[in-house]
């Protein structure tokens, strides 16, 4: 009807097809949505959740279990109203938290009075701790949780003890064995929504400000709480690796002379900033550690076994009880037999996939019609498959470390470590350890290494975001397969129609058999086509209007008629405005789609009529239609079974809880931080601009984890750690690694040789030996000249053992 220039009328073909279209598909996924709210629970610290298969002998039997067991326990048994699954809301008195603060060894801070500091709770004490007189104050609710825990874990099975076929062993904790099995589908902490919101504003929207690394221990836990500040003192300490590689990397760009000096002090400049980085993290650690009241704790010397450990029964040379025992040559058997083939068949693959990538890479650099961008295409499709071979990874360390059996949960942790450490370094760094040292190309290492860090990174950033919200969605049948293919479905046929629709509009009007100036649905000869009635989707009809309506007006139309349904009694056979609002009852035989309509708050007729698009007579048989309805509605069946049920489905917060996903401890994000730190220090000489790509995702990656635990992850329990365990120990082990390799690059790309023509080649050779040598030695002066522990803390530590001694005395 009016002309368009080009821009203009691609600007208006974008916005017809997709700006309207996306507003109604986050419509639709809204609609599903809007049905779920949240209450919150309340008189709970603990929730313990069961499979839908429960019988109600087991219930009975873990409730007088724990009732029995625990004093002054308070249980509601309460039924799931979505996923209909039965569930134990746990709580206790004060008194009786107390009593396990005490059991548990649990440090509180000392009034000033009487000598200020921490220190482990007495009940016959209690007056000198701060706060004592507030049963709200006194214990954070993390605390209080994991004190329930310890009760809990705690319960002990008789002798002869029998559950259906399970047989427990005298002593054996119960609960725990009862989760290993299945027979408890979870059992997890609830968050407090109030401390929740506090984070949100001073952690996770706070960027530019510190963490709050109190509030986070005193609310997740000790573990979490130094994951947390291990990565902040990471991320401050990279910015000078950053800073320094982003100089040296400007001032490399003069001459080939420049770039080897550059290049020969950074390598040695990133080798004793990750030794100091190293030392002085332990220094804050052990600050971090005494301050939490964890610097001091007793080693476990009868730890509990693993409820996953299995063996033969035999008597305890140590408690004389009867439990399960492992033979350790079973073990050694399978490691060789077992994990280390599987282990080396990974190494083939890694390497298989390495070589077709860069096989695919020569192809692509050899046509040289095809654009300078398209190089990147195969370095993209490694860090892809590398980032997939992570999971798949991951899953085998984990089944390889249950079939080797463990019987403590200590030496589980340390040897999947060493599982997870073996599998990512071989998965991460072949591929550059192949470029660098076979290949000898200092140019295309900087490439991969640049491909890798920064793909890898985004893409585990957009996993951690998106997976947990995803896997709750699904959980509460927001977001399911079968939603989005109902959805694809919709947007398919409605385009279908509409485009074939305006095709055939545009045909009939433009042709020569008619005027150009006359509609050809408003000429003498035409009739009306009455209007189509759209499809039952999901539970809504996509109707034309529906759309082409505007923003303002789609928030006001009901799209889902589960969003606005009354559902009331009728009592009347002529109630057209109950039949109008509530469209679930359909005839015996009849398609929903009949009588599904989307309307707005006026009646269907008066829509009809109003918008001038059907005619008087289909107008008239909708209307008739639904008094039939309404006359004949004995004759009737529930399209939704109980139509009686509320519109809007009211949740619990502990039911929502139970359908997020599990916080699977710290392994996984010291394991990203491992591979990075790996990345930044190794090949330093190739790529200084690595530390800079790091800086920037730790930036984001410190937020995205605190938004994860926050919003998308069921609370987990604290624990409580002295350090960050074998982790340090890797990453001081990466260190040493970091000053061969280094090294190595310096001496075969010709660095050097180039800085020092004089030198022979066997003089070359002992320089880069002696360069290596040096690092080393560097690395152990600072190791040995900065101390673990800081001096006040130390002080700090012999006056609390000067205690402990004086108050035996007495």
């Amino acid at each position: 009807p009016f002309p368009l220039f080009p821009s203009a009328a691609l600007s208006f073909l974008l916005d017809k097809l997709f700006g309207k279209r996306l507003l109604q598909a986050r419509h639709y996924i809204m609609s599903r949505k809007s049905w779920l709210k949240m209450v919150p629970t309340e008189n709970c610290d603990i929730l313990m959740t069961f499979p839908d298969t429960i019988d109600d002998h087991t219930l009975l039997w873990l409730l007088n279990q724990i009732r029995v067991g625990i004093p002054q326990v308070s249980i509601q048994v309460r039924q799931h109203k979505h996923t209909q699954a039965h569930a134990f809301f746990i709580t206790t008195t004060f008194e009786s938290l107390l009593r396990g603060a005490e059991q548990m060894g649990m440090h509180k801070i000392v009034k000033p009075q009487f000598g200020g500091g921490m220190r482990r709770f007495s009940c016959e004490e209690d007056n000198i701790y701060e706060n004592i007189e507030s049963e709200l104050c006194f214990f954070t609710s993390q605390e209080r949780q994991s004190i329930i825990k310890y009760w809990l874990d705690n319960l002990r099975a008789k002798q002869g003890e029998v559950l259906h076929n399970i047989h427990f062993l005298e002593g054996q904790p119960i609960i725990p064995e009862l989760v290993a099995r299945g027979v408890i589908h979870q059992m997890f902490p609830l968050h407090e929504q109030r401390i929740l919101n506090q984070l949100m504003t001073s952690w996770v929207q706070a960027v530019c400000e510190k963490q709050p690394l109190d509030d986070i221990c005193d609310y997740f836990g000790v573990k979490i709480g130094m994951y947390f500040a291990w990565l902040g003192f990471y991320t401050n300490s990279m910015l000078y690796p950053a800073v320094i590689g982003f100089l040296l990397w400007i001032l490399a760009e003069a001459d080939q002379t420049s770039q080897d000096i550059c290049c020969v002090v950074f390598a040695l400049f990133n080798v004793v900033w990750a030794t100091l980085f190293l030392e002085r993290w332990k220094r804050r650690e052990a600050e971090l550690a005494y301050r939490w009241g964890t610097l001091d704790t007793p080693a476990e010397s009868l730890e509990e076994p693993r409820p996953q450990f299995r063996g033969v029964k035999r008597c305890s040379p140590i408690t004389g009880c009867e439990e399960f025992y492992y033979p350790p040559w079973k073990r050694a058997l399978f490691r060789w037999l077992v994990s280390l083939p599987i282990c080396l068949l990974c190494l083939c693959f890694v390497f298989l996939a390495m070589l077709l990538c860069l096989e695919l890479q020569e192809v692509v650099m050899e046509i040289q019609e095809l654009p300078g961008i398209t190089r990147f295409i195969p370095k993209i499709l490694l860090a892809v498959t590398v980032t997939i071979c992570d999971e798949v990874y991951k899953k085998i360390a984990y089944w390889l470390n249950d079939m080797e059996n463990y019987r403590l949960q200590s030496a589980y942790e340390n040897n999947l470590i060493i599982k997870m450490v073996f599998f990512e370094f071989i998965n991460s760094y072949l591929s550059l350890f192949y470029i660098g040292f076979y290949l000898k190309d200092m140019e295309r290492l900087k490439e991969m290494l640049a491909t890798l860090l920064i793909f890898r990174q985004f893409l585990q950033n957009i996993k951690e975001v998106l997976q947990p919200y995803l896997y709750e969605q699904n959980k509460l049948g927001v977001f399911t397969p079968k939603v989005l293919w109902e959805l694809l479905q919709a947007i398919i046929l409605k385009y279908g129609r509409l485009a074939l629709g305006k095709a055939q509009a545009s045909m009939t009007a433009y042709s020569f058999l008619g005027p150009r100036s006359i509609p050809v649905s408003h000429s003498a000869n035409s009739n009306p086509e009455p209007k189509r009635r759209g499809d039952l989707k999901a539970g809504f009809r996509l109707t034309e209007e529906e759309w082409d309506m505007s923003d303002s007006a789609l928030k006001q139309r009901k799209v889902s008629f589960t969003e606005k349904v009354d559902y009331q009694d009728v009592t009347t056979a002529g109630d057209d405005s109950f039949l109008e609002d509530s469209p679930t009852l359909v005839e015996e035989g009849m398609d929903p789609s009949s009588i599904f309509d989307s309307c707005d708050e006026d009646s269907d007729c008066e829509l009809l009529d109003n918008a001038n698009v059907s005619s008087p007579k289909e107008s008239e048989t909708v209307c008739q239609r639904r008094r039939n309805v309404g006359e004949e509605k004995e004759d009737k069946k529930s399209w939704i079974d109980p139509p009686e049920e509320p519109t809007t489905v009211t949740l619990t917060q502990a039911e929502i809880e139970s359908c997020m996903q599990t916080y699977e401890d710290t392994l996984q994000d010291y394991q990203e931080m491992f591979i990075q730190f790996g990345y930044v220090v190794l090949f330093s000489s190739a790529f200084p601009l690595a530390a800079m790509c790091a800086l920037i995702n730790n930036i984001i990656e410190i937020r995205s984890d605190a938004l994860k635990l926050c919003t998308g992850l069921q609370r987990p329990f604290g624990q409580r750690v002295e350090n960050i365990g074998q982790w340090q120990t890797a990453m001081e082990a990466m260190g040493l690694i970091a000053i061969i390799v280094n090294c190595y690059l310096i001496g075969q790309c010709g660095q050097i040789q180039r800085l020092f023509p004089w030198l022979s080649p066997e003089m070359t050779i002992i320089s880069i030996v002696l360069l290596e040598h040096f690092a080393i030695l560097l690395k152990y002066v600072i190791h040995v000249a900065i101390p673990d522990i800081p001096g006040w803390v130390a002080e700090e530590m012999a006056k609390l053992e000067y205690r402990r001694r004086e108050a035996f005395k007495v």
